[in-house]
């Protein structure tokens, strides 16, 4: 454990020190947000806070040759697949840097997000077979690599596309990664477990400065790298029966952003529109509509991830169906409570106060 923890806190210092440098060179390419009308910000902001994030994902990762313990032991002997990933994910954030800078169509972020995906399944990050509830494993031959390559490119996106608030996709992210780093501790799957720490790291090194009101946004480079390393590690730790996880956990933990695309997409599609065209229906657009600010709503879908985490980590106990759906209900009683409690604070702050007599 003390190694985890030493990755995550030199994570953390890496992306905190590095944030600052983000947005000077920000600045200098270009890469500035301007408010429009669907935009919640009001100041134009710097949106290359990906590159922070970068570094501080991959700093610690060399010091683990310089450690000699089991965990360091492990990791080296996976270089290839650490390898894979830390490329595929420059590629990305290539991707997201050229767009944050030249906007780019739709169209052509998603060919490179297919081809990085391709890559990635080439060197090791795939679903091969699949673990029911029941106990049964499906192998899927010939499908792994169309269901791999959707997986891969679906939750990237769904990231990407969420990534519309103050704060929201950085705190997911550390949620989720903390989440999927204690599940693969249980599993002892050493290799997630240490990405996964240092992925959180990073994502709480860089929320100081992204949390409302943001000084710096993580931009389509930040959004885009977090989905992918999230949704390339997922396929290392969940979907095999040699892990001993269920296909219900990666749902469950992702559920938001998956959740949000979803919805987001149907209404467009219903609608008329293009499935990438920007408008203000994702859930934080919704819950700001509701008189929430972006504290508040950011704090709401926090809670939200913090209850699909914990309830991952105790589906991948394998406890009972019963105890599993109890805790679901009581975690969704509590989020609407706490959601209706937030709207009617809200409206109690805005109501106009009688006049003085």
């Amino acid at each position: 454990m003390r190694t985890y923890f030493t990755m995550l806190l030199l994570a953390m210092v890496v992306t905190f020190v590095t944030t600052p440098l983000a947005n000077r060179l920000a600045h200098l390419l270009g890469a500035v947000d301007r408010p429009d009308p669907r935009k919640i910000h009001r100041n134009p902001t710097p949106r290359l806070g990906g590159l922070a994030v970068l570094c501080g994902f991959c700093a610690p990762l060399p010091a683990l040759y310089f450690l000699d313990n089991r965990v360091a032991w492990i990791f080296q002997q996976n270089q290839l697949l650490i390898l894979t990933l830390v490329g595929c994910s420059l590629v990305m954030f290539a991707v997201g840097v050229a767009d944050d800078i030249l906007n780019l169509s739709p169209g052509r972020k998603l060919v490179f997000q297919i081809l990085v995906a391709i890559a990635m399944y080439a060197g090791g990050f795939r679903i091969s077979e699949i673990t029911t509830p029941w106990g049964h494993t499906w192998h899927l031959h010939w499908l792994a690599l169309p269901v791999t390559v959707g997986w891969i490119v679906g939750l990237t996106n769904a990231t990407n596309l969420l990534d519309g608030m103050d704060g929201l996709v950085a705190g997911m992210a550390a949620v989720l990664a903390v989440s999927l780093a204690l599940i693969n501790i249980l599993g002892g799957n050493t290799v997630v477990a240490l990405l996964t720490f240092c992925l959180a790291g990073a994502a709480l090194g860089f929320l100081p400065y992204n949390f409302s009101p943001a000084r710096i946004f993580l931009g389509d480079s930040g959004s885009l790298f977090l989905g992918l390393v999230m949704a390339a590690i997922s396929t290392i730790s969940f979907f095999k029966a040699a892990t001993a996880t269920l296909v219900l956990i990666p749902f469950l933990l992702f559920a938001l952003p998956l959740f949000d695309t979803t919805t987001v997409v149907i209404g467009r599609l219903r609608r008329g529109q293009h499935p990438f065209s920007p408008d203000k229906t994702h859930v934080h657009h919704r819950l700001l509509s509701l008189g929430l600010n972006q504290k508040e709503a950011a704090f709401f879908l926090y809670v939200v991830c913090i209850f699909l985490g914990v309830a991952a980590i105790i589906l991948s106990w394998r406890l009972s169906s019963a105890v599993f759906l109890t805790l679901l209900v009581l975690g969704t009683i509590l989020a609407v409570s706490l959601l209706t409690w937030s709207v009617r604070l809200r409206g109690r702050r805005q109501a106009p106060k009688p006049p003085h007599p």
